[in-house]
């Protein structure tokens, strides 16, 4: 009798919401780190200093452009190299983006030094009164890149190594620091000096942060070898970069974007709606506060799991990261949309002084509260866009991201912005973020419609994975951890091998193996506690003959690794017999999850 069971996700769900809070919390710690800056400037300095470091913030773009092209761009190869058991290969493009990230990002030390002022006079543009406070917001991030080019590898690489905790611990204690000097800075300093003081907390947070990096050498769980020779790890250079392209270009695309922002600001805007300019420039660092973390779980999660061609565990993850993600948009935007006055309390700025503006300007009219509210609408198609910049470089397919970010934010955004803001003003921003928020999302489905017609896309779908779920392995199904069904799941094993290989020999050791992989995982993984516990079990057929993949939660054990005494009465006699028979016998931690992959040759 064959098994009932069918392959679920529950496995999946629990590692799931393992990287998703840390990830979580990795990003608010993050993105309050850049919000901070805008949150502490607008309440200790005032709106002249908030207004300097939205001017600034093309800069703060540049400077991390090449460490989250990079750190991107490993996280998903190495959690891929990962997924393939090619530990070797991951460890060398780790060693490989740290080098990287550290030597590209001096490039704009000299740049700070030499041409800070220079580029402040012009961010200013009419404002010249806020160009030195930019200049030293200017100046200190360029000093600094290298320092957040570290930091950024380091903590988008360490979930793909299971270890998403330390990785958010990173950005905790960075961000915890940053924000307790930044005050200490804001309260202490000279006015003429304070924003050399605001900008160089993060930076000294970060430092602090990368403390993580000595229990990650000590970790029990880490995969990477960092013993691995660095010799000939260029070869991946082309793939991380390939891989990092989509947030290399977003980046690049945000600096030109923000210089014509910064342009159609200065030029167009009376002094009364510039701070109103500040807190929508700012209020993206808001929405991501609460979305990017969910996003951040597809670089390591869904990388890995399509690495191991599991398009089924693929679509379970991805689903509820789509689902959760859009809830919470949904939410953010009814709220903002009900109380846009809760930005004016977080950056510090007082309607009454903002209206008086405006009642001396030509805007007279202008309510400041319902720019905001237009401005809200933006938030689903701005978190659609988001969703497609990490699904798809999870899956190393970075064409419908990128000609989607060079539409939305290189073509509709720096168009429609402009020519709005210089005939509406600031109302007309937020209309254009609209727009190019929309165009860009209707040019990423466009694109994957029209490869999938001409056959450059052969996925199923929007999410382009190459099989039905009918059709994911011969045989691909959970079972409960315990022995109750071991003897119809073998049952199925063995007959479908047969069908696949037409071999009774070798249908019957994969059927002997795959039982003593499962009895070893109840009896000792699980330590007979099999409440809520499953394996996923995976037979398939390969170019050479059949692989078994068996996934399973349980205490971290190395089968491939373990070596009994000739005296010892071993409980893992199985094992031994496995070595002999399989052609190929491999082990992996992944997502914190053992899995154990066998091949046997079909002649």
């Amino acid at each position: 009798m064959a098994a009932p069971y069918s392959r679920n996700d529950n496995i999946l769900r629990k590692k799931f919401y393992q990287y998703l809070i840390p990830t979580v919390l990795m990003v608010l710690a993050m993105q309050f780190g850049s919000l901070a800056d805008a949150i502490v400037i607008g309440n200790f300095l005032g709106e002249n200093a908030l207004s300097a470091s939205s001017l600034a913030l093309p800069i703060v773009y540049l400077v991390q452009l090449p460490g989250m092209t990079i750190a991107s761009g490993v996280a998903i190869v190495g959690a891929g190299f990962l997924g393939k058991r090619l530990v070797s290969e991951a460890s060398k493009a780790f060693k490989l983006s740290i080098f990287l990230a550290f030597f590209v990002s001096l490039i704009f030390v000299p740049l700070g030094l030499f041409l800070g002022d220079i580029i402040s006079n012009w961010f200013a543009g009419n404002f010249q009164e806020l160009a030195p406070m930019i200049s030293q917001y200017v100046k200190v991030y360029c000093f600094q890149s290298p320092i957040i080019a570290l930091a950024l590898v380091l903590a988008y690489f360490l979930p793909s190594d299971n270890s998403p905790n330390l990785g958010a611990l990173l950005f905790v204690i960075g961000n915890v620091v940053h924000i307790g000097v930044e005050i200490v800075f804001c309260l202490t300093l000279p006015r003429d000096y304070v924003m050399y003081g605001v900008a160089g907390s993060f930076g000294i947070g970060l430092i602090a942060g990368m403390v993580v990096f000595f229990p990650y050498f000590k970790s029990k769980t880490r995969a990477i070898n960092l013993k691995t020779p660095f010799k000939g790890s260029f070869v991946f250079a082309k793939d991380i970069l390939r891989a990092g392209s989509s947030s290399g270009l977003l980046i690049a695309l945000s600096v030109v974007y923000c210089l014509v922002l910064n342009l159609a600001a200065t030029s167009y805007l009376t002094s009364g709606e510039m701070p109103v300019f500040a807190m929508l420039s700012n209020i993206s660092f808001v929405i991501d506060l609460f979305i990017i973390g969910i996003f951040q779980v597809m670089p390591s999660v869904v990388s890995s799991l399509f690495g191991e061609k599991d398009y089924f565990g693929v679509r379970a993850v991805t689903r509820r990261v789509f689902l959760i993600a859009m809830g919470v948009t949904v939410v953010l935007m009814v709220v903002s949309i009900a109380f846009p006055n809760v930005y004016l309390y977080i950056f510090g700025v007082n309607l009454d002084n903002v209206n008086n503006e405006l009642l001396a300007s030509p805007k007279a009219d202008l309510d400041p509260l319902l720019v905001m509210r237009i401005y809200s609408i933006s938030f689903l198609f701005y978190s659609l866009n988001r969703f497609f910049s990490y699904y798809y470089p999870s899956l190393m397919i970075n064409a419908p991201v990128l000609a989607g970010n060079a539409v939305r934010v290189g073509l509709a955004g720096p168009i429609s912005v402009y020519f709005l803001m210089m005939a509406m003003g600031v109302i007309g921003f937020s209309y254009g973020v609209i727009i190019m928020e929309g165009v860009g999302a209707i040019a990423t489905i466009t694109w994957v419609i029209v490869g999938k017609k001409t056959k450059h896309y052969s996925g199923k779908g929007l999410l382009l994975l190459p099989y039905t779920k009918k059709n994911e392995g011969v045989v691909d199904l959970s079972i409960p951890a315990n022995s109750n069904e071991i003897s119809s799941i073998i049952e199925t094993i063995q007959t479908k091998a047969l069908e696949l290989s037409h071999d009774e020999k070798a249908s019957a050791i994969l059927a002997l193996a795959t039982e003593e992989i499962i009895d070893n995982i109840i009896e000792y993984g699980y330590k007979r506690n099999s409440h809520a516990r499953y394996i996923d079990v995976n037979l398939t057929r390969t170019e050479v003959g059949l692989l078994l993949r068996v996934r399973d939660d349980g205490l971290t054990f190395d089968p491939t690794a373990y070596k009994a005494d000739e005296d010892e009465e071993s409980k893992f006699h199985g094992i031994e017999l496995i070595r002999k028979i399989a052609s190929d016998f491999k082990y992996l931690r992944v997502l914190n999850t053992n899995n154990t992959i066998m091949e046997i040759k079909i002649a």
